[in-house]
């Protein structure tokens, strides 16, 4: 006899079994999706009793609760729908009435601005007019001296009596040039007043307008702002309404599983999918022959003689040993 066949007649049945294993998890699966199918199809088509009428009980409850949230869940869709088409309703009024408000705060402002600007231009001249005038009151009294001075010489000579012809020119534009600035300088003065008037009546209105942006602006955000914390919670209702309507729709799976064991039990098919009965008749045959196959592997493990198997297993250990060991000899080399 081979010393070495108890051990690997045992691998080969720890290999079987693992697959089985892996099978009969897979066939389990798909038992129970086939019974809870079967339950779903067919638990309006019989009568029950015990157990069964209270699963049957457990699903109507569930399909009541369901309808409730379903309806409950639908309300709040309308309401948020509302919601946000009043939220666009909204923003779009406050866009036209803000169009509106601006058009009429330009109207108001430019006038203003514009005589701000020219007011700040003419205040400017007025400066020059005042600091020329001066300039030239200076400059007469430097010549009038010139010309006393001039006028007191007896004998001139052809320079000093062109220097007093020049002198006495300049004595008289002088005066001239101070009267034109002067007449500029109330041309001026008025202007700034005219302007300092229209700035006086104009910056009301921009006031005005400016509050009726601001007032319109906050008045806008409070009532956005309420629309979309509305939106938002009704929203998160929803969304929390929807995920217990799905876990109720899960936890039915149960009941239609015991539903359809009991049809399956008692070979009672849908009228519309009678091959629904076939199929879990089917899935719990391969789960009974996987069981099975199972089962008997571990009973010829029990039945090896347990001390060949223990030496079997020394000798095919030690082999592998000696075979791991030549292999990293071979590699260090």
């Amino acid at each position: 006899m081979n010393p070495f066949l108890p051990a690997l007649r045992e691998l080969a049945r720890i290999y079987d079994r693992q697959i089985n294993r892996a099978s009969l998890w897979l066939a389990q699966r798909k038992l129970a999706r086939a019974e809870t199918d079967l339950g779903l199809l067919g638990w309006q088509q019989a009568d029950f009793e015990g157990e069964a009428q209270r699963h049957i009980d457990q699903l109507r409850n569930l399909e009541i609760e369901q309808s409730r949230l379903t309806n409950e869940s639908a309300a709040l869709g309308v309401a948020i729908r509302k919601g946000q088409d009043d939220r666009a309703a909204g923003r779009k009024q406050y866009e036209d009435t803000r169009g509106v408000l601006e058009a009429e705060w330009k109207q108001a402002a430019e006038p203003v601005e514009t005589a701000e600007r020219h007011l700040a231009a003419r205040r400017k001249i007025d400066v020059d007019f005042t600091a020329l005038i001066a300039e030239l009151g200076r400059e007469l009294a430097g010549v009038r001296e010139a010309q006393t001075v001039l006028l007191a010489i007896e004998t001139m000579t052809p320079q000093m009596r062109a220097e007093l012809s020049r002198v006495r020119e300049r004595s008289v534009a002088i005066p001239n040039a101070q009267a034109d600035l002067r007449l500029k300088k109330v041309q001026a003065h008025n202007d700034i007043r005219a302007l300092e008037e229209t700035i006086a009546r104009g910056r009301p209105l921009v006031a005005e307008a400016t509050e009726k942006l601001h007032a319109l602006d906050g008045q806008f955000a409070r009532s956005d702002g309420t629309l979309e914390r509305q939106i938002a919670g009704r929203s998160r209702a929803k969304d929390a309404i929807d995920r217990q309507n799905e876990g109720l729709e899960k936890a039915k799976d149960n009941p239609y599983r015991q539903i359809g064991q009991t049809l399956a039990d008692s070979r009672i098919a849908p009228m519309n999918q009678p091959l629904a009965l076939d199929a879990v008749l089917h899935r719990r045959a391969v789960v009974a022959g996987l069981a099975c196959a199972i089962s008997k592997s571990h009973e010829a493990s029990r039945t090896e003689d347990g001390a060949a198997l223990a030496q079997s297993w020394m000798l095919l250990a030690a082999l592998a040993a000696a075979v791991l060991g030549l292999g990293l000899a071979l590699v260090r080399q």
